[in-house]
């Protein structure tokens, strides 16, 4: 089957922060009248759809994330099933526009009691959750590598690293941070992956940490479409509304920028053409310009063997329940670095 050239649009919206809710009740009313305006947007960017357009917003966007609260306040006031109530707002509206819909939001699961996520899911244009990651490399929050074996055990790497095979091609998704991690998006290209969807809440308009960089290489390296979408503001709690200042971008398997809003402001001007097809050919093609087809990923295999860096399994028996712990498997990290000779301690 032929893949034709479809349009992918950042969303690039506000954050409204449900910290300050009192409760669930509270925290579910912010996120409504969050989707309110998405919905609007969406159906402004839509014209008809027919199949053809995916619309990705921002990391987190529905709440922001745990700032004071613990593990067991947080899934109780700011987490949602994936699909549930909350996400079936965006299916309806998915399904009546005939567009893919790409989000990212916290996620518990009564599968995993005491355990709650940072879930980036796709929705198609018949309105079913078609794709549903976790974020493994995390801050302060729980990761599926905090109790890696079980969740290998229950999905697979299939499910660990999921891709769908659509009508728009392979598609991936991971948030955020996770661009600073080689091996996050590498794992999705081995899987085949062709899109990778990033939705995020990072600066933008700066490149710290060389974040804005790492969006380039991950594409280039890869030899995949990124499609970024970045929040513009983060509203109603305690962090500055510039902690997230938009500059939303799709780049194309070369690093190459297609598309990006340039700046903070609630902006939906960052869409692009998406031509799996070019791609395919370009991957193809023999010689220098072909990165993936020179990976000798075996004479790196027994070092990666070798290396355990962050521990995992490290809340295999109970659930994390404070950032407090996090610290503690952190502190346990440093000593792997300094062991494996990764790093040197300063000296006192």
């Amino acid at each position: 089957m032929t893949i034709q050239p479809w349009q992918a649009t950042c969303m690039q919206v506000n954050c409204h922060l449900v910290n300050p809710a009192r409760n669930r009740d509270e925290a579910l009313a912010i996120m409504n009248k969050s989707l309110d305006r998405w919905i609007t947007l969406m159906r402004g960017v839509a014209r008809g759809g027919g199949g053809r357009q995916l619309v990705l917003f921002p990391e987190f966007c529905l709440t922001g994330f745990p700032l004071q609260e613990s593990a067991a306040e947080w899934i109780e006031k700011a987490c949602i099933e994936i699909p549930g109530p909350v996400t079936e707002r965006l299916q309806r509206e998915a399904q009546a526009l005939k567009i893919w819909v790409g989000a990212n939001s916290y996620e518990r699961d009564p599968t995993w009691p005491g355990r709650y996520f940072n879930t980036s899911y796709l929705i198609d244009p018949s309105g079913n959750v078609v794709l549903k990651y976790r974020r493994i490399n995390t801050v302060q929050t729980g990761s599926p590598h905090d109790f890696m074996d079980k969740y290998l055990e229950r999905y697979g790497i299939e499910g660990t690293f999921p891709v769908a095979k659509t009508d728009l091609g392979n598609i991936a998704m991971m948030p955020c941070g996770e661009i600073m991690y080689p091996e996050a998006a590498r794992m999705f290209m081995f899987r085949g992956a062709e899109v990778l969807l990033h939705p995020t809440s990072d600066h933008g308009a700066a490149d710290k940490w060389s974040w804005e960089s790492a969006k380039k290489v991950r594409a280039s390296e890869n030899m995949m479409f990124l499609v970024s979408a970045n929040q513009t503001g983060q509203i109603g709690g305690p962090l500055p509304s510039g902690s997230s200042m938009g500059h939303s971008k799709i780049l194309d398997w070369d690093g190459r920028i297609l598309a990006e809003t340039g700046g903070p402001g609630e902006s939906t001007v960052c869409a692009a053409w998406i031509d799996v097809e070019a791609l395919r050919r370009i991957r193809s093609i023999p010689g220098s310009g072909n990165r993936l087809l020179r990976q000798r990923v075996d004479i790196y295999r027994p070092l990666y063997d070798r290396m355990t860096l962050y521990p995992p399994n490290r809340f295999a028996d109970a659930p994390m329940d404070s950032k407090a712990r996090i610290l503690e498997v952190q502190q346990e990290a440093y000593q792997n670095l300094v062991r494996s000779g990764v790093i040197q301690p300063p000296q006192k």
